[in-house]
């Protein structure tokens, strides 16, 4: 059993490792991702240091802590001008890379593993996105162009929201068949409410805001009407995911909001809000990381599907990029980091465990196979990024 120094114990190191491996990053390119995996594998499944039980338990509440904060933050971090101006080759590339990376790895989930249809495609879709964090920190490293950074950036960035969006989707469709309520109709219905509600709140929070500048815990409050907001969607049959995201658009797009809307005040969200985010964000990134590697349990075949599909994602980043940028005018060095930008990383983990939460069966089988995935693309992409980066 955990006792409450163990897990403190756990959180403390679970930081240093994290920075440490953030710190690590600019000597040998390999995301902190990979160490803080490692370093869950070695306290849960190799040291057995703590209760693996436990943590599978409370793995629905961690999978929807997760998500909340990721797409709270991808909406906080989309700027609505600089998507405007590489909208189309991003979401070229965005939905080329999504659909392709999808196909390939429901045709082996179908053929070759044995899934049923839906549940290929939904393992398909959650694993077909790139990283955000990883890409970005990846790219924000390298000396290239401002177009080709801009491009994969804003990829990775929309890449994220869309897969856990068709995922859940898949989910309920998953949970509500044989049931006499149309799924469609209820995924429709549930992220519309998701949706009105988010951009609501999020408007009427840009007000309140206002408000409390100068006032301290303003970020905290902010952080406690996120998770209201969540509450009450899911509760009103609604998509609390979604929710999050819309409110974290609003925030983060105050003074185009404010603009669009014709408002006499420019509201936006404050830099020290942002950086309050962030460090939010780190946190439960780099815990969800060590608790992927305690929970996880590795088999000589799932070490092998999660590679095959590993394999049939980074072709279906090659196909994807070679199509996206025709007649782009791009280096070589420019052209090969492109390519090579394929890792999964924390939305593909969150979504892993949900699978569990929504009574799909054989659900453990989809947190095992993604864990080898991330682990296998997140690899790929360092050692190729420093054998092509010069």
């Amino acid at each position: 059993m955990l006792d409450s120094f163990s897990l403190l114990a756990l959180f403390g190191v679970t930081i240093i490792v994290g920075y440490i491996g953030y710190l690590f990053f600019d000597k040998t390119r390999i995301p902190d991702v990979f160490w803080l995996i490692i370093f869950g594998i070695l306290v849960g499944p190799v040291l057995n240091l703590v209760d693996r039980a436990l943590f599978v338990s409370i793995s629905p509440f961690l999978a929807a802590l997760a998500l909340l904060i990721i797409l709270f933050d991808a909406g906080l971090n989309m700027d609505f001008y600089k998507m405007l101006r590489s909208f189309p080759r991003s979401i070229l590339l965005a939905v080329l890379g999504m659909v392709l990376s999808a196909a390939a790895a429901s045709l082996i989930a179908y053929y070759f593993i044995g899934l049923g249809m839906l549940q290929s495609i939904l393992l398909g879709t959650i694993v077909g996105g790139t990283s955000s964090d990883i890409v970005t920190t990846l790219v924000r490293r390298l000396r290239m162009h401002e177009k080709p950074k801009m491009l994969v950036t804003l990829e990775s960035i929309f890449t994220d929201p869309v897969v856990i969006v068709f995922s859940i989707v898949l989910l309920n469709i998953a949970s509500h068949s044989g049931t006499q309520v149309s799924p469609v109709q209820g995924v429709l219905s549930a992220f519309s409410i998701g949706a009105v509600i988010g951009l609501i709140a999020g408007l009427v929070w840009l007000f309140v805001l206002d408000k409390l500048k100068g006032r301290p815990f303003d970020y905290m409050l902010t952080l406690a009407v996120l998770f209201l907001i969540y509450v009450f969607v899911e509760s009103a049959s609604g998509s609390g995911a979604i929710a999050a995201l819309a409110f974290g658009l609003v925030l983060g797009n105050g003074g185009a909001f404010s603009t669009m809307l014709r408002m006499k005040r420019r509201f936006g969200f404050s830099k020290l809000l942002r950086t309050f985010q962030n460090e939010v964000s780190f946190f439960i990134r780099a815990f969800f990381f060590v608790y992927l590697g305690i929970i996880v349990t590795i088999n000589t075949t799932y070490l092998v599907y999660g590679l095959a599909i590993s394999a049939a994602l980074i072709i279906a980043r090659l196909v994807a990029v070679q199509l996206t940028i025709y007649k782009m005018n791009l280096t070589g060095m420019e052209k090969n980091v492109l390519r090579t930008m394929a890792p999964r990383g924390l939305a593909a983990a969150v979504l892993a465990q949900l699978p569990a939460a929504y009574g799909i069966p054989g659900a453990a089988l989809f947190s095992d196979i993604v864990f080898i995935v991330i682990l296998a693309t997140v690899l790929y992409t360092t050692i190729a990024t420093r054998l092509f980066y010069k």
